[in-house]
């Protein structure tokens, strides 16, 4: 009886240390190859899919700085319709801004 409970005993000994010997020494929560920039979660695909980013903007602090063609400011057209510029006598007071979204 003695005999079977040391063997079990080391058997579960060998067992832990088995377990023990497998597992990584430096637990991290990015390894190597896992990007830590975690700005790329602040827009709408939540989770990480490098197609979705777009190339390095050039500088800003030129004056001659070429947009891309979608940050580009429409032209103003007069056929339109803008909230804004026409009168609206029904219209009065701040807490009528809010109509317009």
């Amino acid at each position: 009886m003695m005999v079977r409970r040391l063997m079990l005993a080391g058997l579960f000994l060998f067992v832990v240390g088995l377990a023990t010997s497998f597992s990584p020494a430096d637990a991290q929560a990015a390894g190597r190859g896992q990007p830590t920039d975690w700005k790329r979660f602040y827009y709408y695909p939540y989770v990480y899919y490098p197609q979705n980013f777009q190339r390095p903007q050039g500088s800003y602090d030129n004056l001659y700085y070429r947009y891309p063609e979608n940050m580009r400011i429409p032209v103003y057209n007069k056929d339109w319709h803008n909230f804004y510029p026409s009168d609206r006598p029904y219209h009065k007071g701040n807490h009528f801004y809010l109509d317009v979204f």
